[in-house]
Parts: C-alpha cells; sequence; structure tokens
C-alpha cells in the first residue's frame, strides 16, 4: 500500500477548483488500495466545505501545516497547539507591525485579529476580535499573517524565525504561516506513517516554501508553475497531482 501526500492549494486546488483530470486520478489510486492524504495550511472549515463540494474523502487530512492531523472521518488523532503565551508575544508583535491584522486558526474555527485601525487583510471568518479580546482566545494551532508581497512575506517568516525560539514560521506564497515549533508537513507526514502501521512507499508534492521539507525529505515532487527554488529541491516536476499519482502507480 502506497500513500501519496498533496498539497492542496497551488497545487490539488488550482485556479479556485479541483480539476476533472485531478479527481479521476485520486479515484483510481484510492480504488487501487492506496491511501491519499492533504497537507495544507488551511484549517478544517475551510478545507471541508471544499472537498465536500468536489466529493474528495482523502484517507487523512494534515491541516494547519501539520498542527492537526485528522482520519478519513475528520476525527482528530493529534492536535499541537501553541503554547498561549507564546502566541499571544508573537500577536502583539505582529499587532504593533502595520495595519495587516492577524488570522487565527483554533481548533474548530478561525478569527481575524484586527489591527489597531481596525484593519485585517484576512478574508472574512468566524468573527473579528480586538488584541486584548483575543487574549482569552484557547489552543491557538496557527496564527495567519497574509500580504500580497512574497519578498516581505519570506522576511517577516526570517524575522518571526529568529525573535521567537518557541514558534516555526512558514511563508507560503502570500501567507505568513506560524505554528509551534518543530510542526511541519513533513513531521506529520511521519506521525501519520506511524500511526497507520507504515507505508510500502510515501509520495509527496507540494509548490510552495511550507512544503520543502516534506519534498525533500520523501523525494517528492513539485509542479512546472512551482518556484524555481522549490523545482531544484524535488525528484520530479509534473503537470499536475494526476500526473504525479499516474507515475506513483508504476
Amino acid at each position: 500500500m502506497k500513500c501519496a501526500v498533496s498539497d492542496f492549494d497551488r497545487t490539488f486546488y488550482v485556479d479556485s477548483r479541483v480539476s476533472s483530470r485531478n479527481l479521476e486520478a485520486v479515484r483510481a489510486w484510492q480504488a487501487a488500495g492506496n491511501w491519499f492524504v492533504i497537507a495544507t495550511g488551511r484549517n478544517e472549515a475551510s478545507l471541508r466545505q471544499l472537498l465536500d463540494e468536489y466529493g474528495v474523502k482523502p484517507d487523512a487530512l494534515i491541516l494547519n501545516n501539520g498542527a492537526v492531523i485528522l482520519d478519513r472521518e475528520w476525527r482528530e488523532l493529534f492536535c499541537k497547539p501553541i503554547v498561549k503565551e507564546t502566541a499571544m508575544e508573537v500577536l502583539r508583535y505582529l499587532h504593533g507591525l502595520d495595519g495587516d491584522g492577524s488570522g487565527v486558526s483554533l481548533r474548530h474555527y478561525k478569527v481575524n485579529v484586527l489591527s489597531g485601525a481596525g484593519t485585517t487583510t484576512q478574508k472574512p471568518c468566524s468573527g473579528d476580535l480586538t488584541i486584548d479580546e483575543a487574549g482569552d482566545l484557547e489552543e491557538i494551532v496557527q496564527i495567519h499573517r497574509r500580504r500580497p508581497d512574497e519578498v516581505y512575506i519570506r522576511e517577516l517568516c526570517r524575522d518571526l524565525n529568529a525573535r521567537f525560539s518557541d514558534i516555526s514560521a512558514y511563508a507560503n506564497v502570500c501567507n505568513a504561516d506560524i505554528v509551534a515549533h518543530g510542526v511541519d508537513k513533513s513531521a506529520a507526514v511521519g506521525w501519520l506513517a506511524r500511526w497507520a502501521g507504515g507505508f510500502d512507499e510515501i509520495l509527496t508534492i507540494g509548490d510552495s516554501a511550507n512544503d520543502v521539507r516534506m519534498i525533500r525529505e520523501y523525494g517528492g515532487a513539485t509542479l512546472k508553475s512551482a518556484a524555481l527554488s522549490v523545482q531544484a529541491l524535488a525528484m520530479r516536476v509534473v503537470e499536475d497531482v494526476a500526473e504525479f499519482l499516474e507515475m506513483g502507480e508504476l
């Protein structure tokens, strides 16, 4: 039994849709007795809506960049939140930078922490909070920062990783994804493999910086649309997830 692990946004879900070609490839892969796993920076609520829309039922889900792992029935297998004191230190630091505001993923939903000016670059979610109200939040599994400036996001993640030893910040194109230190997709893949009793082969595919360790440690693939820096680390560069799964069957 093989296990294929795919990033979601811009890898499996491209241009705001899952192609029929990718859907058919996943169905054939699972019908052959293999596992298909989604590994994403998204939280449960935003991912579940889209997978239900396309009728995709992964064998497991790695959410919030590895902070949460669920089984095929969306039951929790693993959860590692950021230590509350650390999460608030990070949120207050970000609050003082600019007017972008921050997103905060809890286990089952997401809220936005507004800037001092009451603004945010985050998409609407379950509600908006002030920075002081955020102090009442429990079990923060991921903090999000969004700006359509990839250079700024990369520099912000470098700054956060240097400043806070108890978190890991990943540049995900226009998003900075902040989780507990040591949490990432690759670690989650390893945890899941141990929980499942092992696989004959693990195949991974992704397109961004938060996929790099997973790609590197599992000899993974990336897409032709990915940045050249990601392509340089991948064993294979493919057109889409369908091609990735078809090659994995060989």
